[in-house]
């Protein structure tokens, strides 16, 4: 037996106390999946051991062909040609689900607090020479996470900070820079860029470009962006690149799709990873998340899908979902559809259970 059987592609989600100890299942053999029954016997294969030092929810691997053992890396999404995708036909879908309304301020709201919010209907206002509106924050549910879009027409925003938390931008249109305790750093479309906690922050957009259009990304949410009289020092030298770039050359395989970690544990970010993802047409198969995510629509159309609703979205929209929460993102534009998403904690956006 040279290859472990594949007992299901995604991972098995496990609540494991702190102090137990956990046999997992290496060769996919045993009938307690995923724990070892000692089916492997006779084989080379043999169980991983994992000591549970705190009560918390993991994922073991299920395919049983990770290199992070016992815990899921994505890797069984490369062991198919197609994302694992909803099969079930549309009118039962139709049947099963409300479309889920628009309300004044643009905001549709889904299953366990999961909503869609159109991006024409923010409420926008000025502050240290920038306009910005909420997004996402702690009134919407939101247990680790705060994002705002920001504009900036032109010339130099006030010196911002926050204490106690990172923050990730995300360029959606324009070009300029941001000077991050005292070093400077291009922004771009489809960039993203990372400030970590202590460290101030200002953002300038360049001359003769369209005005900055940015999402502001801030955790642990509970932090406070402060508007400080001048730049301070203190840039964290052991993270020296601070942007990142949207590039078809770093792009990971995910089965039929693909994704391009931004901003995320390699890069410095102790709580967010950053990412652009592409999705062709197709309707995922429900799923759910560890991790509290933001997205953010950058072009094409489609359905986001949860246990008895539903809201349509499109190039724009901004959607907020809450850990653990079910659902299904589908696109139904031809040419496809690529997103962008930040979520904590920070780890790989192919893990899904």
């Amino acid at each position: 037996m040279d290859e472990p059987v594949i007992v299901q592609p995604k991972p098995y989600h496990v609540a494991v106390e702190a102090g137990n100890r956990y046999l997992w299942c290496s060769c996919g053999l045993s009938q307690t999946q995923p724990f070892c029954d000692q089916s492997h016997v006779g084989t080379t294969f043999r169980p991983v051991l994992y000591a549970a030092t705190e009560t918390r929810s993991v994922l073991f691997c299920g395919c049983k062909h990770t290199r992070e053992q016992p815990f899921c890396d994505g890797s069984h999404n490369n062991l198919v040609d197609e994302y694992v995708t909803d099969d079930r036909p549309r009118e039962a879908l139709l049947a099963q689900t409300t479309l889920a309304p628009f309300d004044a301020a643009g905001k549709a709201l889904l299953d366990g607090g999961c909503y869609v919010r159109r991006h024409d209907q923010l409420q926008w206002t000025a502050r240290g020479g920038i306009t910005i509106a909420p997004v996402i924050s702690a009134r919407d549910g939101a247990e680790f996470i705060a994002q705002s879009a920001v504009k900036l027409e032109s010339g130099d925003s006030d010196v911002f900070s926050v204490t106690d938390a990172e923050v990730v931008l995300f360029c959606l249109t324009g070009e300029g820079t941001v000077t991050i305790s005292g070093r400077e750093f291009p922004l771009r479309p489809r960039g993203g860029a990372l400030i970590r906690k202590g460290e101030a922050f200002r953002i300038a957009g360049d001359s003769g470009s369209e005005p900055l259009h940015l999402l502001m990304t801030v955790c642990p949410g509970d932090a406070s962006l402060e508007i400080i009289d001048s730049m301070s020092e203190g840039f964290d030298t052991r993270y020296a690149e601070r942007t990142a770039i949207y590039d078809e050359s770093s792009r990971k395989v995910m089965a039929d799709r693909f994704y391009q970690v931004l901003i995320g544990e390699g890069t410095g970010s102790d709580e967010v990873s950053q990412f652009i993802g592409e999705v062709p047409q197709s309707k995922a198969a429900p799923h759910r998340h560890l991790y509290e995510e933001a997205i953010v629509i950058l072009s094409g159309y489609g359905t986001l899908w949860t246990e008895t609703l539903r809201a349509p979205v499109r190039a724009g929209d901004l959607i907020f979902l809450p850990a653990r929460q079910e659902h299904s993102l589908e696109c139904e534009s031809p040419e496809g559809m690529m997103l962008a998403g930040h979520f904590y904690p920070a780890g790989e956006p192919n893990i899904n259970y």
